[in-house]
């Protein structure tokens, strides 16, 4: 037996508990769950990791994600491709595209329809390296500005082309720049990603 039927055998047998998941108001027994999720999981293979959601009495999306690392990327796409036929899940690969979302990471709260950016040369011709301006950027939390706009990132253009076509991110103070008719707002962000491509002929 393969570790990909394995892996949805073991699923199969515990759907149920996971369907309810966000119905659970004991927290220990939610995060028993979780960790056991994540064990049979990191048995396929333990650079993978999940996130489950969706509205109540409807179908749940089990998300199986490689938080960005490329060298996992094919074990996510054999894991999703072998998943059986689920009555109550969508099964994706990878973070999917979050539109209209607002991200917050350490008291950075960061909603994509403010932020700004300009493409930059980078080494690398198949992916874009982006400044970003935000309003109230400080250099001082750089780190947790840098994890957020990833973040952001993830939702706009989600977990594979943020992993694929961006290669070098940097941030600026929106008030830094006084001609803000040269930049670009961040939601057209994959809009520009086509355009890039389509000149790349990727």
């Amino acid at each position: 037996m393969s570790k990909e039927q394995q892996f949805w055998d073991w699923f199969k047998e515990n759907e149920a508990k996971y369907f309810f998941l966000n119905q659970i108001n004991d927290n220990n027994e939610k995060e028993r769950l979780l960790d056991d999720f994540l064990f049979h999981l990191h048995e396929y293979c333990n650079h993978l990791f999940f996130e489950v959601g969706g509205y109540p009495n409807e179908k749940q999306d089990l998300i199986i994600t490689a938080e960005g690392d490329t060298d996992f990327f094919d074990e996510v796409e054999t894991l999703v491709k072998e998943a059986p036929q689920l009555e109550y899940w969508n099964v994706l690969a990878f973070k999917p595209v979050r539109e209209d979302y607002t991200t917050e990471y350490n008291s950075i709260k960061l909603d994509p329809k403010g932020i700004y950016f300009i493409p930059l040369n980078n080494n690398d011709p198949n992916r874009i390296g982006l400044r970003i301006y935000i309003d109230k950027y400080t250099p001082i939390n750089k780190e947790d500005f840098l994890t957020a706009v990833y973040l952001v990132l993830d939702n706009i253009l989600g977990e594979k082309s943020n992993a694929l076509d961006i290669g070098y991110v940097e941030i600026e103070s929106l008030s830094s720049i006084s001609e803000k008719e040269e930049l670009i707002e961040l939601t057209k962000l994959p809009q520009y990603i086509k355009w890039k491509r389509s000149k790349l002929n990727i």
